[in-house]
């Protein structure tokens, strides 16, 4: 991380931007934006409540809103799907989970870090940039355990994550991986696994490859574990921006083609955008 562009804080969003634009030249990073502290920790524990205007833990939830997802959503759903496949669309599409956003594209994460309409906390946005190769890439369940084929999909999952509990024991399940694939001359991903587990998920949700995303697994939720686990991970640059700067950074960001008609491609948010730009025109006729 020494040698790359990147500082610990911007005044200036042209600055951060060519900086980002350097960045870009290689792929040995992910990135996840946010304006709140509280957005370091998964969603299942900050799920906001419009009724009473705050954020409620659902984490006792999280099982039962799952299993109902993969119950009522299957027939909308297309493609080969494996078990972590039906959470991050679950995720995508509004249910609250465990899995914690990031991306391959450092202007999607600015994006979200600066497309809510609202000031941030400490006065400044916050960008997380992970090096990849350094965490525990997957990009399935990993199990001691061959899968029958009765098993529930929340029974599998339920028991990765009991898995994971034991990140040691975990991490050996990888490098068996790992060596089974160097058998096959096949490089794994990361050899020498440590660090953040990270999910790199299938092709089948139309958001996640709009977005160029993909997923970390906090190993714990309890509190604000989650959110430490990150810091401790990754490099965090603090973002300072007026709400003028903060607007023409988002014009910039539109321009480029990253706004919520092509993060989000789908019918309603389409219409969504159709409508939000003839407000915008009224608004610069009145």
């Amino acid at each position: 991380m020494d040698e790359s562009p990147i500082k610990e804080n911007y005044t200036s969003s042209k600055i951060l931007i060519n900086d980002l634009i350097r960045l870009t030249r290689s792929d040995q990073y992910i990135f996840r934006g946010i304006s709140r502290r509280s957005e370091l920790n998964p969603s299942i524990c900050r799920k906001y409540d419009r009724e009473t205007q705050t954020l409620v833990n659902l984490k006792d939830q999280e099982f039962a809103l799952l299993h109902a997802f993969r119950q009522q959503a299957s027939n909308l759903l297309s493609g080969t799907m494996e078990t972590l496949d039906y959470v991050a669309c679950a995720q995508h599409y509004g249910i609250p989970t465990r899995l914690i956003d990031w991306t391959y594209n450092p202007f999607t994460a600015l994006y979200f870090a600066l497309s809510e309409n609202k000031q941030p906390d400490d006065g400044y946005y916050e960008l997380f940039v992970l090096p990849l190769k350094e965490q525990i890439l997957i990009h399935r369940c990993y199990s001691q355990t061959k899968r029958e084929a009765d098993t529930e999909f929340i029974e599998e999952y339920v028991g990765f994550l009991n898995q994971l509990r034991d990140k040691a024991q975990f991490i050996s399940l990888v490098q068996q991986r790992n060596a089974a694939l160097h058998e096959l001359n096949i490089e794994a991903d990361n050899p020498q696994p440590q660090g953040l587990i990270i999910y790199n998920g299938s092709s089948s949700n139309a958001r996640l490859i709009a977005q160029a995303g993909l997923f970390s697994i906090p190993s714990s939720i309890e509190g604000d574990e989650a959110a430490e686990e990150i810091r401790r991970s990754a490099r965090c640059i603090s973002i300072r921006l007026s709400d003028r700067e903060r607007r023409e950074t988002l014009g910039f960001l539109d321009n480029m083609g990253y706004n919520k008609q092509r993060l989000f491609p789908d019918l309603q948010n389409l219409c969504d955008s159709i409508v939000a730009q003839a407000l915008q025109k009224q608004t610069g006729m009145s």
